[in-house]
């Protein structure tokens, strides 16, 4: 179970790697919930770093507006008013991005990946059991049959 175990684990990473490029599918599974909020995450921190620069252009705006006209003029209020209203909109993006880092820090099922489910129905086709033996190696004639040279050609994308 070692060396499946190995290889289950460098099928995960490819699954990883593949939740940044790949369109979200109809299915419901954890691979897909974590790309739909992988690309959530990118345009929420797109958006926030817009909002942030916004927010920065209409401070200033806001500062000189108040020092020119006093800050109980009624358009340095309205200013002062706008840049609040900003100020709020941006924390509450922060709060978004924080909640969807942290779902994508969970992850996904490892089963749920495209590779690791193409692994195990690989194995599944060719009718072998997942069984640990002595020192958790893959031996006997299920490994055998894995290895012969006709199926390892039709299963050539493991």
């Amino acid at each position: 179970m070692k060396i499946f175990h190995l290889l289950e684990d460098e099928c995960h990473s490819y699954d990883m790697q593949l939740a940044f490029l790949s369109q979200p599918q109809s299915t419901t599974s954890s691979f897909t919930d974590y790309c739909i909020e992988l690309q959530k995450l990118q345009l929420m921190k797109a958006e926030c770093a817009e909002a942030q620069d916004s927010l920065r252009g209409l401070e200033e705006v806001t500062t000189y507006v108040a020092i020119c006209l006093g800050e109980k003029d009624p358009i340095s209020a309205d200013y002062i008013k706008q840049v609040k209203e900003k100020r709020q909109s941006v924390k509450a993006m922060e709060s978004e991005i924080n909640h969807a880092t942290k779902v994508v820090e969970k992850g996904f099922k490892i089963q749920d990946g495209p590779f690791c489910a193409g692994l195990d129905n690989a194995l599944q086709s060719l009718n072998v059991k997942r069984q640990q033996y002595f020192g958790g190696v893959f031996v006997g004639n299920h490994i055998h049959k894995t290895l012969m040279v006709n199926k390892l050609c039709m299963y050539s994308w493991l």
